[in-house]
């Protein structure tokens, strides 16, 4: 993993997001970009986080990747 410009966000923290946002019926699964707003850091690092978290799958659509 890349070196952190927020060293308190975590695998888990990103793993989060993702499991909060597919828990709302109107939004199932959440884009990399969507989780790296929420955690405030960039798109690079939190796909990195969400590659290193437990729980969330994803695949790439297009140009963005999708988590679920």
């Amino acid at each position: 993993m890349s070196e952190s410009d927020s060293p308190d966000v975590m695998p888990k923290d990103a793993g989060w997001v993702v499991k909060s946002e597919r828990n709302k019926v109107y939004n199932p699964v959440v884009s990399t970009e969507e989780v790296a707003e929420e955690l405030g850091i960039s798109t690079e690092e939190a796909f990195e986080l969400l590659e290193e978290a437990p729980r969330p799958s994803g695949k790439p659509i297009g140009d963005t990747h999708v988590w679920w």
